[in-house]
């Protein structure tokens, strides 16, 4: 039993870290490659336009507004993991050795929630990759011989990329969870099998 509530310590540490890890990709999102399409943008009276057209149907550098509430929607599930990893805390899910319906709803609900936003994000971030690779980069490159604009030029699909990694181990650490609480059930049942034949375990009474 030691071990466990050592080790459950630990993943609610964790599940603090990924949802904290989250957010910050979150706010990194649109730097980089994105950050660039959108210097691409003109800002006039009748709304932002292209600086560049977008020619047989490819995105041109409106995608950079396009994007946002999805980079909004990713901030809002960042804050959302790490309140459930709150949550953790707040039923005491690091500490007890018992656990109650509190910690099982707790555990449901970080290990849960964090999945499902995760896939969420996961499969918007694939679409939003393959936009991204639909730009008029040629038309972009134009843009470089303009003496009066001097906007980046990248065709990196890094931040994207980063993405997969950090929602695959927000689920990795989400389904170790829910894997502690499993260890925690079978560790509390053998307790009360110990108890109901009045064993004493360790040499301590349980």
């Amino acid at each position: 039993m030691k071990a466990q509530m050592k080790f459950q310590k630990w993943m609610c540490l964790v599940m603090i870290i990924v949802g904290a890890l989250a957010l910050l990709y979150a706010f990194c999102y649109m730097t980089g490659s994105l950050s660039e399409l959108g210097q691409s943008i003109n800002i006039k009276l009748s709304g932002r336009e292209s600086k560049f057209p977008a020619d047989d149907g490819l995105n041109d550098a409106l995608l950079y507004d396009e994007m946002q509430p999805f980079n909004t929607m990713m901030m809002y599930f960042g804050i959302a993991m790490i309140l459930l990893a709150v949550l953790l805390y707040i039923t005491a899910c690091n500490k007890r050795r018992n656990y109650y319906v509190s910690n099982y709803v707790a555990t449901g609900l970080c290990a849960g929630g964090n999945i499902v936003m995760s896939v969420v994000c996961i499969i918007m971030n694939i679409h939003w990759r393959s936009e991204f690779l639909k730009v008029d980069f040629a038309a972009w490159k134009v843009l470089l011989d303009d003496p009066l604009i001097e906007p980046h030029y990248s065709e990196s699909t890094l931040w994207f990329d980063i993405g997969f990694a950090v929602y695959a181990i927000v689920i990795v650490a989400s389904i170790i969870l829910v894997l502690n609480m499993v260890w925690k059930i079978m560790l509390m049942k053998g307790e009360k099998q110990l108890l109901s034949n009045g064993v004493v375990a360790g040499g301590e009474t349980v």
